[in-house]
């Protein structure tokens, strides 16, 4: 198993963030994360990346113990992550923004140029190579990001919201992006509110309530999950679910 989560917790105070969440992840794996705002799934997610330690449980990677390693370790082993909220080098070139990256693993600069501009081609930044990052939009900033990620050589990728706020068009092609990089071999595990994302790329769905998983299984199931829409819809709309049953 490439990612095991093992009945992880995070309280802050007495407000009990995640309890008990367990998760598994496969090589090759695309899994989702899901829930209502404050459900859980983000700190759950954190706690993944190694951006905040956990109150109790376990984190492995390929076997080893990280629950409560730096976040250097954690990209150093092969994990790397995205952020809500597109962090950038603002003055430093698109080429320059992912050689950051690239240097993780290629530590020349000649070597950590090359691998940049490979990752450039690959996430269709290439035209705007030399341009200043703060030049970039939205979609365009979160393709960094994206591009600057996958420049470390992570084998598991972990996006957090890295396709929300796009038009349509330009979710369709991040989406294609996604796609193109689960096929070179990387698993991903995706906290998304866009249910087209989840629906589309996503094998197995984990959906956080309160601190809890309520439901586990493949995304199409899942949906249809009286807890599931209870927890999105309000008290009520579970009932009614339960009532016509899971073909609703």
């Amino acid at each position: 198993m490439l990612l095991e989560a093992k009945n992880v917790a995070k309280h802050f105070g007495e407000f009990r963030a995640v309890a008990d969440a367990n998760l598994t992840v496969a090589e090759g794996d695309v899994i989702g994360l899901i829930g209502p705002n404050g459900a859980g799934k983000s700190t759950f997610f954190n706690c993944l990346a190694g951006d905040t330690e956990p109150t109790a449980g376990t984190i492995l990677f390929d076997g080893q113990d990280v629950t409560n390693a730096s976040t250097e370790t954690h990209a150093r082993l092969g994990i790397g992550r995205t952020f809500q909220v597109p962090a950038t080098f603002e003055d430093m070139t698109i080429l320059e923004n992912v050689m950051v990256g690239a240097f993780m693993r290629h530590p020349g600069r000649a070597d950590a140029r090359a691998h940049a501009e490979k990752i450039i081609e690959m996430t269709g930044l290439r035209e705007h190579a030399h341009l200043r990052a703060r030049s970039l939009g939205t979609p365009g900033r979160k393709r960094l990001e994206i591009a600057r990620v996958l420049a470390t050589g992570p084998r598991l990728m972990l996006l957090d919201e890295a396709l929300a706020g796009l038009t349509p068009g330009e979710l369709q092609q991040a989406i294609t992006l996604v796609r193109r990089i689960h096929e070179t071999g990387v698993t991903l595990v995706i906290v998304e509110h866009i249910m087209e994302v989840i629906m589309t790329l996503t094998a197995r769905v984990l959906v956080f309530n309160q601190g809890h998983v309520i439901a586990s299984g493949k995304p199409q199931d899942v949906v249809k999950d009286p807890l599931v829409i209870e927890a999105y819809l309000g008290h009520g709309h579970g009932k009614r679910a339960r009532k016509r049953g899971p073909a609703a």
